[in-house]
């Protein structure tokens, strides 16, 4: 009898354990999430600004955000391009419909991860109250 309240605080605390590594990990993933809907946003963002220069001609005069809310009043030199990042340092001059098709496609593989994470996190959830659960049961024994 004593030996198998043993096992049952055992398994308790192992369960106590995994309860406590799988909240780190949704806490984790929920961070994650929302990092990745930030990217989709401010990437929108992008897009509608880029988009924007399709209403302007080289000379036109615009106000351009540069960050923390602060803006520059420039002229526009050349409206039909945008230089964009592509990482490791490295940029590439691109037409408006270029740079717009790349938007939608990094727009489309944050979507796509978000699903996959917010999956991952619906999972994450119900082991979790499976979890919690058998807690439960092992406690009022």
């Amino acid at each position: 009898m004593a030996d198998e309240q043993q096992q049952r605080e055992q398994h308790t605390r192992q369960l106590i354990q995994s309860i406590q590594l799988m909240e780190e990990e949704i806490a984790r993933g929920q961070s994650n999430l929302q990092m990745f809907q930030a990217q989709a946003s401010r990437l929108a963002e992008t897009a509608s600004a880029v988009s924007e220069l399709k209403n302007h001609e080289s000379g036109d005069e615009v106000m351009v955000n540069i960050g923390s809310g602060v803006h520059l009043l420039v002229n526009l030199v050349k409206t039909s391009h945008v230089i964009v990042a592509l990482g490791a340092g490295f940029a590439a001059e691109k037409s408006l419909e270029e740079a717009l098709a790349g938007f939608g496609q990094q727009q489309e593989q944050l979507l796509e991860i978000s699903r996959r994470q917010q999956e991952h996190l619906r999972k994450a959830h119900a082991q979790l109250e499976a979890m919690r659960r058998q807690i439960s049961q092992l406690v009022q024994r």
